[in-house]
């Protein structure tokens, strides 16, 4: 007989994914509860992919990027540190070719966005809430406060510095400096389109672009309804250190005079974005790179988004696998999934989603590569080959799918049992009527 008892999932980590995850888990009508470390005053003022993998799982559930400032990117243009045109390439045919179009927003909207729909979709959020450990076999949680609550099953979504990958085998990994930093900042398009030095680089509406050296380089592009741009400078660490924590995150203050200085060979029309640049609100962020975790399941957890596999920038697939990791779990863990089958769940999860993961890694890695460090190890960074291979996927079918097939494995091996049984209930009562008269000829 099927369960009808909604399953209990906590959550530990309220960002893109851990949301995200909340939500599709509450589309199965589990009962999902999420715990925050932070205060969540405010998300980081940075902008972010979604791509058409990851774009086509959010509208799934109803949530369309154009209604929360999402600028649909037509293209890219890449440039040398200069300004001279490499290549541009037109990618508005995102949603013909990949079903989906791929969105630029600004990264404080797309979080808004989850956090108001889990809680009206019913999943309950308590803040400052920093976990001390996770037991995988009971699912219970024990808090810094020392306070603990069990449930069913723990997602782990609390990024590269996660708590709950310690109570994975071989998940105790330190994040490591990658060897590069990034400045990130916005400025209003509207300043940029009145100064003649920048104005022919925002005239393309919904283009990203990119200035590329050999070890160091800047991308902009639109978000906020195409009113702000993003921009994400990308160096040697070494260069900003001085500015840097060495903990990696998003909410260091650079130099605004440190970062003139690091791209003070670029094109003059770099320079004039940068002298725009808020020297108030100028992060600095330490790209912080992983060893694999062996695994990322353990019992009744399982970790995901950067908890799993944090990504370095390159390709803009962060986000968006942690967005994919989400819709996996759910789509394996639908209405009428039983306690005792959530360990071989997660076991299909990891299935589906380790190679895929970390495939997108190497390419981001080598996307990441410094142009001289790439030509020395033979490396070719084939966009067609990493683009087709990230946005030519549908999560949410494949784990589907998934599922299905490792429920028909099941019930086929179970077939020949139930036919032996079914043969022997006859057998018995062919028997039992001999014995009562009821057969009289052999």
């Amino acid at each position: 007989m099927p369960n009808t008892e909604p399953l209990r999932i906590l959550i530990v980590g309220a960002g893109i994914g851990g949301l995200t995850a909340a939500i599709a888990f509450r589309e199965q009508g589990h009962d999902v509860e999420i715990f925050e470390q932070s205060k969540m005053a405010q998300e980081t003022g940075a902008a972010i992919h979604l791509a058409p993998n990851s774009n086509g799982l959010l509208r799934r559930m109803g949530l369309y990027a154009e209604d929360f400032g999402g600028v649909e990117c037509v293209g890219f243009t890449n440039n040398l540190p200069n300004g001279q045109p490499r290549f541009s390439m037109h990618t508005g045919h995102a949603a013909e070719k990949w079903k989906h179009p791929w969105h630029l927003v600004h990264r404080g909207q797309l979080h808004t966005t989850l956090k108001d729909r889990a809680l009206k979709d019913g999943a309950k959020l308590t803040l400052s809430s920093r976990v001390a450990s996770v037991d995988p076999k009971t699912a219970t949680i024990t808090f810094e406060d020392g306070k603990s609550i069990r449930g069913d099953l723990v997602i782990g979504a609390d990024g590269v510095h996660s708590k709950t990958r310690k109570s994975i085998p071989g998940g105790d990994l330190r994040p490591f400096d990658s060897g590069k930093s990034a400045f990130r900042f916005l400025i209003p398009t509207e300043a940029l389109r009145l100064d003649p030095m920048t104005a022919p680089l925002v005239e393309k509406e919904g283009y990203l672009t990119m200035w590329i050296g050999d070890d160091r380089r800047m991308v902009m592009y639109p978000c906020n309804s195409g009113t702000m741009m993003n921009f994400v400078a990308i160096h040697p660490s070494r260069e900003s250190a001085s500015d840097i924590s060495g903990q990696g995150g998003w909410q260091e203050l650079g130099s605004k005079e440190r970062l003139l200085q690091i791209y003070k060979d670029f094109a003059p029309s770099v320079q004039s974005i940068l002298e725009k640049a808020d020297g108030s609100k100028l992060k600095v962020w330490n790209l912080l790179d992983m060893a694999a975790v062996p695994g990322f399941v353990n019992t009744r957890l399982a970790i995901m988004g950067d908890a799993a596999h944090p990504f370095l920038p390159h390709q803009g697939q962060g986000g968006g696998q942690a967005i994919e990791d989400a819709v996996s779990l759910a789509a394996l863990l639908p209405a009428g999934t039983a306690v005792a089958d959530i360990p071989s769940r997660l076991a299909l999860y990891e299935k589906c989603r380790y190679e895929r993961s970390h495939k997108i890694q190497e390419y981001t890695r080598i996307a990441g590569m410094d142009l001289s460090e790439m030509a020395k190890l033979g490396k070719k960074n084939d966009m067609n080959e990493y683009t087709h291979y990230n946005f030519g996927h549908d999560e949410h079918v494949a784990s589907s799918q998934a599922l299905r097939n490792s429920l028909s494995v099941a019930d086929t091996r179970t077939q020949p049992w139930s036919g032996w049984l079914s043969s022997l209930r006859t057998l018995v009562s062919w028997l039992r009527s001999i014995f009562t008269g009821k057969v009289k000829d052999l």
